[in-house]
């Protein structure tokens, strides 16, 4: 009888052991799964939020391939005004083409003012200011004495922004040292 009590024993130790043995397994595997499940629904989350930004950004920058299809427009009112300007000794006594270039000016200032109003703006860059490579694109090198290197010497096409986003690099040529 004692044996069979020992026995007993035994057993109800063996199972006692048993039993924490897959408590402990059962905890580990609990702790395992509330862990994949937080990083999940962290990812849910940070996936909710990009397509979120996504969506925001389609809407806000929908018009940025018609805005910059009117850019050439600009180009050639710059170009006519330019072009004016240059011939202003021979036209200045011909009221006709001075009243038609104060037009020209005046549509191309409300062009401009129509573009600032739905988010496109010029991106400022005048000459003798450094050379920055994520609004600028450098069409040449010219040496010069009255700029150090880097320094923009020229701007050839005006660039723009969208809703702060580049539309177009302005145009520049840059100065490089003497050789």
């Amino acid at each position: 009888m004692e044996n069979d009590i020992n026995t007993q024993e035994e057993q109800e130790e063996e199972h006692s052991e048993s039993d924490q043995s897959q408590v402990i397994e059962l905890q580990e595997e609990n702790a395992l799964l509330k862990d994949t499940l937080l990083r999940k629904a962290a990812e849910a989350e940070n996936v909710r939020k990009r397509l979120e930004k996504e969506k925001a950004d389609a809407v806000a920058y929908a018009n940025s391939s018609f805005a910059r299809d009117l850019l050439p427009v600009l180009d050639n009112f710059e170009r006519v005004i330019s072009g004016a300007d240059s011939l202003q000794e021979q036209i200045k006594d011909n009221d006709g083409l001075l009243a038609l270039l104060d037009g020209i000016k005046l549509s191309q200032k409300e062009l401009i003012s129509v573009l600032r109003k739905h988010g496109i703006s010029l991106v400022e860059v005048a000459d003798g200011d450094d050379f920055n490579h994520e609004y600028h694109q450098a069409m040449c090198e010219v040496e010069s004495d009255t700029y150090e290197a880097g320094k923009v010497t020229q701007v050839l096409q005006t660039g723009y922004t969208y809703h702060n986003r580049l539309l177009r690099p302005a145009m520049v040529s840059v100065s490089k040292k003497h050789v």
